[in-house]
């Protein structure tokens, strides 16, 4: 914990464990796993450890710091290769030409989601890396009334790029999944 963020901490990252815990994992095919907010790595452990997903991750992290303590106090205990880029995820997003079967997108600064990955260009950026039969899960704060005035403004931008979309509704976040035919039926 900072005084500006808030980190995961290994396999109790909630929203993604529950979001994780509904998914049919038998629809992904090749796992290339993009990672959008690395954070600690909680995410990448979930999936491993508790889900028993071995994937290729590609994990964007802005704070050089933040990819530091990610390889010192997650990364060792990983056996999935993981390549942790330390850059902006819109530059990076801009610059990289690969497609992905699953995107999550992670990151907040101060609480907040930074407004230009709020944005239709931003949607746009991530859907053009989602291959056609993939995944993308979007992780919104829900807890305040601003939260989610903001998430309904919000929806419309995904619901026009992922017509399929839900979204789970997990402790205090809002969680987007881009296609709800990746949710079990029971």
């Amino acid at each position: 914990m900072t005084e500006d963020a808030i980190y995961s901490f290994d396999d109790k990252y909630i929203n993604f464990d529950q979001t994780f815990k509904k998914l049919n994992w038998l629809k992904f095919s090749n796992k290339r796993v993009l990672v959008l907010g690395l954070g600690l790595g909680s995410v990448i452990l979930l999936l491993e450890k508790k889900y028993d997903q071995q994937m290729d991750y590609t994990a964007i992290e802005v704070d050089p710091e933040i990819c530091r303590l990610c390889s010192k106090y997650t990364l060792d205990t990983i056996d999935s290769f993981v390549e942790v880029i330390p850059s902006e995820a819109m530059e990076f997003l801009s610059t990289d030409a690969e497609q992905y079967d699953l995107i999550i997108m992670d990151i907040f600064q101060s609480g907040d989601i930074p407004l230009k990955f709020q944005s239709e260009s931003f949607i746009t950026l991530l859907k053009g890396h989602l291959k056609a039969d993939g995944l993308l899960l979007y992780n919104r704060l829900n807890i305040t009334k601003e939260h989610k005035q903001e998430n309904v403004t919000f929806s419309p931008i995904m619901e026009a790029a992922f017509p399929d979309m839900t979204t789970l509704e997990i402790k205090d976040n809002l969680m987007i999944v881009s296609d709800k035919d990746f949710l079990k039926t029971s």
